[in-house]
């Protein structure tokens, strides 16, 4: 009997440490056509490309026969050129989300493109001093957003609605240079869908 007893034991032991766990991932998978730059509980940011899935090992506490389940949660940031995290509560964009991460488990992700983008490359060797990036309907325009101080050599972009069928603006682009000089790019033809970007290259001028 003793040994029935003693048997017993060692399986459940055994069982119990076959089961401990600790650590879960999550997996990001760009759905879309330009890069995203994500980062999990307030690690550096990593560049994930059009069409690739990022891992990110998040610690947790052992999980095992006794503890029963174990899960953390943890900010995700995610900024896509095409994509933004939506709250379905507020009902609006927003660029970080709590995620819960259960030990030996897999949370994944979808990053299917939801906005456009509009984006300055300044190859010009003046900085940048402002970008205005106006939304134009036939009777009215909007200022949606500005991007201050774009060096040479660096790159800045901005998410902007995506036109529909039944939608009727453009987009237009002002570009102040350091000097005073007024560049300006888009009119009526630049409608982006989505997943689409209006992408403006700045070079020295002949």
């Amino acid at each position: 009997m003793k040994n029935l007893v003693y048997f017993a034991l060692l399986g459940l032991l055994l069982l119990s440490l076959s089961a401990c766990e600790s650590g879960g991932k999550i997996v990001l998978k760009n759905q879309t056509s330009f890069p995203a730059y994500a980062s999990v509980d307030g690690a550096d940011e990593v560049t994930i490309e059009a069409g690739v899935s990022h891992s990110f090992d998040v610690e947790t506490e052992t999980q095992n026969f006794f503890t029963g389940e174990v899960e953390r949660r943890v900010k995700v940031k995610v900024i896509g050129e095409t994509f933004s995290l939506y709250d379905d509560y507020d009902e609006v964009f927003t660029d970080s989300t709590m995620v819960t991460v259960k030990a030996g488990k897999t949370t994944t992700a979808f990053l299917n493109p939801n906005r456009a983008s509009i984006k300055i490359t300044n190859q010009h060797s003046l900085p940048v001093a402002y970008v205005e990036i106006w939304q134009h309907y036939p009777l009215n325009q909007y200022r949606l957003g500005i991007l201050e101080d774009i060096p040479t050599g660096t790159t800045k972009f901005l998410r902007v609605p995506y036109a529909t069928p039944t939608s009727n603006f453009y987009y237009k682009v002002n570009v102040m240079m350091q000097n005073g000089d007024l560049l300006v790019y888009g009119g009526p033809g630049t409608v982006l869908g989505n997943d689409e970007q209006f992408h403006i290259i700045l070079t020295e001028t002949k």
